[in-house]
């Protein structure tokens, strides 16, 4: 494999459960994946990665970091309706931050496992970890609400 996957032969897969306990709360479904980009390839990294020369195992440090493999992504929802949002972070090491601009949303899912509804205003996704909230949006057009990411650099989560 030699790091296909971290050079983009990747992408959320998606299972959706006709049972599920929150079928019925929302109006649409957006899948967002997140992930680290490097200007090199995976071949050349991973021999720099398991090298004599990187005694301490520094992880390779990504020079970006990407929404939907891109870094201008928008997503268009309307006022007040309710959002499936299944983020996945495809990352190779990365972790991310993610949140919505002067919104809350309820973590329904992690991992694949329903859970109670809790009430966030920012995620931390390791990689390879998948969320699923629930949005509302604010009733109101008055402006646009930016959803942004931001990849962990110091890579230690928030404190609880």
């Amino acid at each position: 494999m030699k790091g296909q996957y971290p050079d983009g032969i990747r992408g959320p897969f998606i299972v959706h459960d006709p049972e599920g306990p929150y079928k019925d709360q929302y109006d649409e479904e957006i899948v967002l994946s997140l992930s680290d980009w490097y200007h090199e390839q995976m071949p050349v990294l991973t021999k720099k990665f398991i090298s004599y020369t990187n005694p301490t195992g520094a992880e390779p440090v990504p020079q970006s970091a990407l929404i939907n493999d891109s870094q201008n992504v928008t997503v268009n929802v309307e006022p007040g309706k309710t959002y499936m949002l299944r983020m996945v972070n495809m990352a190779a090491f990365a972790a991310q931050y993610i949140w919505f601009e002067s919104h809350t949303f309820r973590v329904v899912e992690v991992d694949g496992i329903y859970t109670e509804p809790m009430e966030a205003e920012m995620l931390y996704l390791t990689a390879a970890q998948r969320v699923s909230v629930l949005l509302t949006t604010k009733n109101e057009t008055s402006k646009n609400y930016a959803f942004m990411g931001s990849m962990d650099e110091v890579k230690t989560p928030p404190p609880l």
